[in-house]
C-alpha cells in the first residue's frame, strides 16, 4: 500500500454552513486526507458527522470555507467552473443513495446520459452501456424506467451510469442505505469488483461498521474531523493511527471548538443540543439512532428546565412505538440518577462559590458518590490538578498524565481505572455545567437527588 501513487490530497479544509446567521454551523474542522491510487476507502461515521460534506467538497460539489483539494496534483478549487464541470464528467463517478435516476427515460438512456455530455456518438454509447447492463445482470430491463425495478436494480443502474465515461474516481454517497440486505450485498460485490479487477480508486461514506469490511483504508469521522485511519494490506491484516487532532484533548476541549468564532447568541443556540448528544454519547453508543435521538432530545429538556427528573425518567423507560426511547427501566432509572447527580455537582461547580469549595463538591463526588479510591497520599496532589483543570490553568493531556504519575515523580499516583472514572466524570460535570444559567436563589436546585425519587409504576 505504501508504493502506491497519491490520488488525492486534501489540506485544512474547514466548512460552515449559513455562515454570519444566527444558524451558522461548522461542519469540517481542519480536515486532512490524502488517498493513493486503487483504494478502496470507506469513510465511516454517525448521521451528521461531516462526511458526505466531505465527499461533496472532493467532488468538487461544494467548495470550502478555506483549504485545497488536488486530485492527481491539479488543486481543483482554483480550476474554473468550466474546468471543474468537464473534469467532474470525465474523471468522477458519483453513486447516491436515493440513485437520483430520471424518472421519465428508459434504463439505457439514463446509464447513456453523461456519454452525451461528452459528445459520444449514439450508437457508441448505446453499445457501450449495453455492455455495462449486461455486465451488471440489468441487460434485459434495458427498455424500463426506474419505478419498475427494484432499488438493488436501480443502484446497479446508477453504478453503471458513474462508470460509463470511465471515470478513475468513483465517489459513492451511502449507496446502499435504502436497500436491502442481499441487493445491498450485491452492490457492494460490484464495487469491489471495480477496486480489485480494474483498479477504480472507490471512496464511499457509510454510518454501517459492516460495510467497512469491503475496505482498504477505512477513516473514521466524528464531528467533522478524521478521528482514526485504519489500513488493510492484501491478507486482511490492518494497522491504525490516531488523529493527531485528536491527542492531547478532552471531549471538553472538543465542544469549546464547535464554537470557535461564533456570537454568544450563536453559542447559546447550539449549546443545549451539542451538549445532549455529548452526554447521551457518553453513556448510550451501542444504542439504535431513533433511539439516540430521543435520548439527546430528553437530556437537553431536562438540562432546559422542560422535564423534572421523574418527566427525564418516564420518556427513558416509554416503548418506542409510543415516542419513547424504549430502555430498559434499571437502565433508565440509574442514567436519569447519575445525570441528576452529575447536575448538581454542576450547579455548584458552575455556581457562585469559592474556588476552594468547587473542587470540595467535586472531589465529594467522586470519593461518595462515584466510590472512586483515592489514597490518603494522593487526595492532595489530586485536589490540586482538580482545581487547576476546572480553573483551565492544566491542559487534558497534562492533567490525564499527571494524575497517572507515581507520587515520587511529582504525580498523583492514581491506578489507571481511578483516572480513568475522574477524566470522565470532571469531562461530564464540565460538560454538564458549561453556559448553565446559574440562580442560586433557587434553594431546591441543591436538593440531594434522594429528595426526589423516582416513582417506578
Amino acid at each position: 500500500m505504501e508504493l502506491k501513487e497519491k490520488l488525492v490530497e486534501m489540506e485544512k479544509i474547514n466548512l460552515t454552513y449559513n455562515r454570519g446567521k444566527a444558524n451558522a454551523f461548522q461542519s469540517l474542522f481542519d480536515v486532512n486526507l490524502t488517498i493513493k491510487k486503487g483504494e478502496f476507502v470507506v469513510i465511516l461515521g454517525p448521521s451528521g458527522c461531516g462526511k458526505s460534506s466531505l465527499l461533496n467538497i472532493l467532488a468538487g460539489l461544494e467548495a470550502p470555507d478555506s483549504g485545497s483539494v488536488k486530485i492527481n496534483d491539479v488543486d481543483i478549487l482554483k480550476m474554473k467552473t468550466s474546468e471543474r464541470i468537464s473534469f467532474h464528467r470525465t474523471k468522477i463517478g458519483m453513486v447516491f443513495q436515493s440513485y437520483n435516476l430520471i424518472t421519465t427515460l428508459s434504463v439505457l438512456d439514463n446509464v447513456a446520459l453523461p456519454q452525451i455530455f461528452v459528445n459520444t456518438g449514439k450508437s457508441e454509447r448505446e453499445k457501450k452501456v449495453m455492455l455495462l447492463l449486461e455486465r451488471f445482470g440489468i441487460k434485459e430491463q434495458w427498455k424500463k424506467i426506474p419505478s419498475e425495478l427494484s432499488g438493488g436494480q436501480q443502484q446497479r443502474i446508477g453504478i453503471a451510469r458513474s462508470i460509463v465515461n470511465d471515470p478513475f474516481l468513483i465517489l459513492a454517497d451511502e449507496p446502499v442505505g435504502n436497500l436491502d440486505s442481499a441487493s445491498a450485498n450485491n452492490v457492494m460485490q460490484i464495487l469491489g469488483e471495480l477496486n480489485k479487477q480494474e483498479g477504480k480508486t472507490i471512496v464511499l461514506v457509510t454510518h454501517n461498521p459492516e460495510n467497512a469490511d469491503w475496505g482498504t483504508h477505512i477513516i473514521h469521522m466524528k464531528d467533522g474531523k478524521i478521528t482514526k485511519e485504519e489500513w488493510k494490506d492484501a491478507s486482511g491484516a490492518s494497522r491504525e493511527v490516531e488523529s493527531k487532532m485528536e491527542e492531547g484533548k478532552s471531549v471538553f476541549d472538543k465542544i469549546m471548538e464547535k464554537f470557535r468564532g461564533l456570537s454568544e447568541k450563536q453559542i447559546s443556540f447550539l449549546m443545549e443540543p451539542l451538549k445532549a448528544k455529548l452526554i447521551a454519547e457518553s453513556f448510550f453508543i451501542p444504542y439504535e439512532e431513533n433511539q439516540m435521538k430521543v435520548i439527546e432530545e430528553s437530556i437537553r429538556l431536562k438540562m432546559s428546565g422542560f422535564y423534572s427528573e421523574q418527566s427525564l425518567f418516564e420518556q427513558l423507560d416509554k416503548p418506542i412505538e409510543k415516542g419513547g426511547a424504549g430502555l430498559d427501566q434499571r437502565i433508565a432509572k440509574n442514567f436519569t440518577l447519575e445525570l441528576e447527580s452529575l447536575f448538581q455537582v454542576a450547579l455548584k461547580v458552575f455556581g457562585k462559590y469559592p474556588a476552594e469549595e468547587k473542587v470540595k463538591f467535586i472531589m465529594s463526588h467522586f470519593t461518595k458518590d462515584k466510590n472512586i479510591h483515592i489514597s490518603e497520599e494522593s487526595f492532595g496532589k489530586t485536589t490540586d490538578l482538580v482545581k487547576k483543570r476546572i480553573n483551565d490553568e492544566i491542559p487534558f493531556i497534562d492533567f490525564k498524565k499527571l494524575l497517572d504519575l507515581p507520587i515520587s515523580l511529582g504525580g498523583a499516583g492514581l491506578d489507571k481505572r481511578a483516572v480513568t472514572k475522574i477524566l470522565r466524570d470532571l469531562d461530564l460535570i464540565l460538560i454538564v455545567g458549561f453556559g448553565l444559567k446559574i440562580q442560586p436563589e433557587k434553594k431546591e436546585a441543591t436538593k440531594p437527588i434522594e429528595a426526589q425519587p423516582i416513582k417506578i409504576n
